[in-house]
């Protein structure tokens, strides 16, 4: 780039100016071929390589609305797109990440806690404003909609007693369009307050609320009431979003594959236009060599069913097999020449390697979707078995890491919401102090019996605590002895006093009796 001097140069003598932009780019070519690191080299091969000193929030600001309008349409419209949100989505969440309450102080048959768990099961079923769905099923399609818009709010809706709901509450959920992201500045509701994006944040950084339109600015139905947006305090929204570099909204997941999703549908598009030209063929009946094809083409026909002027008006030198011009071929259809004798078929060309160029791609779109290739294709012909696990389990740590650091925390919010609500109605006693314990569900293993096997071997030898082992699988250990306790215990009072193979206090590994069980079976009691 020119400074002062070289334009000042360049204005007063144009040739010598040249002369100095020609040596100053032969410097700039020779800087950056030795720089340490490649990436900030100047020459020619990154003249195209434009990048800027933007903050996330800046470029989610200025890209945010179209990324998330063109992933919507890419799910609308695009195979690979729905089966990444959903993929996402039937990991993160499935059939449901679904709580336990732990109240402080409970009896040994947990009662307290049996009371909260039945009322929130009833609550479950009408939990989210106007789905057809549950608990469960709206908490999926938040994580669909995180995935697709990067974003999805939740608002707490508290109702009237008279509504006939177990508890006077529901959820509303909302997507990203309803944020007021041209709010901006020091408009908040208090001094010291700043907006960024439609959220509000306090003198030291906490959010303190958004402000959102009373309805979806892009819905295609007609509202009536006031547009303008309305500030709603942060204790009434969750912000469902993955949150990265301190960034005060999401991205949709397929930002960085959604221009690869969009040509590689179109390289598809052209190879089917392609296939269905290859399969259009036709015939031409060209003289031989020789005939002159340029006399008159009406002479030769036999029986002509027209006069010679009415059947080739203007002297086409191709017809069809009945004497007519024509205009374009279609499949199936024979051109003749005049004088015509010999038969010649169209080549259609055809190209190679489309299966391995369009595998390729996928590979691609599915590292930029976070997705293991063959939970993206369903395609397992490239892999073996050591290495489609190996790329499931490091997908198992990211939906993980999802789970229990994005997901967990604000469906946690949820159920405090449910518990505030239900001691307001008078439906729990407040003096009640209730958690949830969240087990989400678990990662299916394809090899069930060996890790099994691996998690007991590891314990006898002293490399793995019990503790651990349940801990992995997202249960409380505690939680799992209690109910452990529960369950043998009524076990013991049935009359048929039966024995599972799965009570290591009686029976082996081997599923022989041990313990005072099999000292009574050998005396002749127990059990025949």
């Amino acid at each position: 780039m020119a400074n002062l001097i070289d334009r000042a140069v360049g204005y007063f003598s144009p040739k010598r100016g040249a002369e100095r932009a020609a040596h100053r780019r032969r410097m700039e070519i020779l800087q950056g071929g030795t720089r340490g690191y490649e990436g900030a080299s100047v020459g020619r091969l990154a003249a195209n390589w434009y990048s800027q000193a933007t903050s996330a929030d800046a470029e989610i600001g200025r890209s945010g609305k179209t990324l998330r309008n063109r992933s919507r349409d890419a799910v609308r419209n695009n195979p690979l797109a729905k089966k990444i949100v959903n993929v996402h989505a039937n990991h993160m969440v499935g059939f449901g990440i679904t709580p336990r309450a732990k109240v402080t102080g409970d009896n040994a048959d947990g009662d307290k806690a049996k009371k909260v768990n039945d009322l929130f099961d009833e609550w479950i079923k009408v939990a989210f404003v106007g789905m057809q769905t549950d608990f469960y099923g709206g908490c999926k399609i938040m994580a669909k909609m995180m995935v697709q818009d990067g974003e999805v709010y939740a608002r707490k809706r508290l109702r009237r007693p008279e509504d006939g709901l177990p508890v006077p509450l529901q959820i509303e959920l909302l997507n990203a369009d309803q944020c007021d992201w041209g709010k901006v500045g020091a408009v908040g509701t208090n001094p010291g307050n700043k907006v960024i994006q439609g959220v509000e944040f306090d003198a030291i950084g906490r959010r303190r609320g958004y402000w959102m339109f009373p309805y979806n600015p892009s819905s295609s139905v007609f509202m009536v009431g006031p547009y303008g947006s309305k500030f709603v305090p942060a204790e009434e929204i969750i912000h469902l979003y993955e949150a990265d570099e301190n960034q005060v909204h999401g991205v949709p997941w397929m930002h960085s594959v959604l221009t690869d999703l969009k040509d590689l549908k179109d390289y598809i598009l052209a190879e089917n236009i392609r296939k269905k030209v290859e399969s259009c063929m036709v015939g031409m009946v060209i003289p031989g060599e020789d005939e002159n094809p340029l006399e008159d083409p009406n002479v030769g026909l036999e029986e002509p069913s027209l006069p010679v002027g009415e059947r080739n008006p203007k002297g086409a030198l191709v017809t069809d097999v009945y004497g007519y011009p024509f205009e374009r071929m279609e499949p199936g259809m024979f051109g003749v020449l005049h004088g015509g004798k010999d038969i010649k078929f169209n080549t259609p060309a055809i190209s190679a390697g489309i299966e391995a160029y369009i595998r390729t791609r996928h590979r691609d779109i599915a590292a930029g979707a976070l997705l293991p290739y063959e939970l993206l294709t369903g395609d397992y012909s490239q892999a073996n078995f050591a290495s489609g696990k190996l790329g499931l389990l490091e997908y198992k740590g990211f939906v993980e890491g999802m789970q229990w650091h994005t997901l967990i925390p604000n469906f946690n919010v949820i159920y405090s919401w449910f518990v505030d609500t239900a001691k307001d109605a008078g439906k729990i006693p407040r003096d009640w102090e209730v958690k949830a314990e969240w087990t989400p569900p678990e990662f299916e293993s394809i090899t069930r019996l060996d890790d099994a096997r691996a998690d007991l071997l590891e314990m006898r030898m002293g490399k793995r605590t019990p503790q651990e082992v349940i801990a992995r699988t997202g249960r409380n250990p505690r939680t799992v002895l209690a109910e452990f306790d529960e369950w043998f215990t009524e076990v013991d009072k049935t009359k048929s006093k039966l024995i599972f193979d799965s009570d290591p206090r009686k029976v082996s590994i081997n599923g022989q009796l041990q313990g005072p069980s099999a000292e009574g079976k050998e005396n002749g009691e127990g059990n025949a």
